[in-house]
């Protein structure tokens, strides 16, 4: 039964937030195309990768398993980028899968400063299955209903993004539309709407270190207020340590490495510090990535912007 109250605590917990946002993962700054439409093409050459998050892994049953493929590139000679953004989620009860396209147009200025504005329009569908809810329960629950519920929707978001070689800042709304995946009908409008704000810096420490300083902040008029602090470290442009601080959630460490080829990888974990650390130990994620190469592009490094 523990188990069980668990699962559904943590799939009330878990749907309302993503109703409200999108997926957030301790990677999102390798994948900000997640967030921001307006962040296509933004590396000059065809990038790709998968992240995988398994949140809160340990000690409840029906925990947020997350997979995120992505891939963007510029077109029409670097002033428009196209991406395509696919999100897999289980979540108690719940399979939510959203496929997005991305478009961007750039505005170049002197000295590398460039303007994006974007968009993107995505399909949603979550699948719930109430069987599984009624095989945790001996002998069933006709309360709880049975059967799988299945519900399409379409949406769009803007988005513009900023940025030269020392710093960047960017805002979206992922999500313009109020649909058929929230269950209350009389809760559309602005209030269901999740603004994100996002900016960093580079700033060179020595001949091969620099360090890389972000925030992104999520408001919400409806929901209570979000924001990820984060500070990374790269070395030699090849590794990359990092820290992390989800105000009220968690505080975060990352490791990744990108080798010759354009190829990295990433590791980090989440160490849980709200009331859910009683419950769990904390959440970890897997990145693989891919840069291809690009004889006029030289991208030699992590850096995500």
């Amino acid at each position: 039964m523990k188990k069980l109250i668990y699962t559904f605590f943590i799939t009330f917990i878990s749907v309302s937030a993503w109703s409200q946002s999108e997926a957030i993962y301790t990677f999102n700054l390798f994948n900000q195309l997640n967030f921001n439409p307006a962040y296509a093409g933004s590396k000059d050459v065809l990038d790709a990768g998968l992240i995988y998050r398994n949140q809160w892994y340990s000690g409840i049953d029906g925990t947020p398993k997350n997979i995120n493929l992505y891939g963007h590139m510029p077109i029409a000679k670097n002033r428009s980028g196209i991406g395509l953004n696919i999100l897999n989620d289980k979540i108690g009860l719940d399979k939510i899968l959203t496929v997005a396209g991305n478009y961007a147009y750039k505005i170049k200025f002197n000295r590398g400063n460039v303007l994006a504005i974007g968009l993107n329009a995505r399909v949603e569908n979550a699948r719930s299955d109430w069987d599984e809810a009624n095989e945790a329960v001996e002998g069933g629950d006709s309360e709880i209903g049975n059967g799988v519920a299945s519900t399409t929707t379409f949406n769009v978001g803007p988005g513009v993004f900023f940025k030269n070689s020392k710093f960047y800042i960017g805002a979206s709304l992922p999500r313009m539309l109020a649909n058929s995946l929230y269950n209350d009908k009389s809760q559309f409008g602005g209030q269901v709407n999740t603004w994100f704000f996002q900016g960093g810096l580079a700033l060179p420490l020595g001949r091969n270190v620099e360090l890389l300083p972000n925030v992104q902040v999520r408001y919400n008029p409806s929901a209570p207020f979000d924001f990820d602090a984060n500070l990374n470290v790269m070395f030699s442009d090849r590794i990359m340590v990092g820290a992390m601080y989800r105000y009220q959630d968690a505080l975060n460490a990352l490791l990744a490495y990108q080798f010759n080829n354009g190829l990295r990888l990433g590791v980090a974990y989440d160490f849980t510090v709200s009331e859910l650390r009683k419950a769990t130990n904390g959440s970890f994620e897997l990145m693989l990535g891919y840069t291809f190469p690009c004889e006029d592009c030289k991208i030699k490094s992590l850096r995500y912007f």
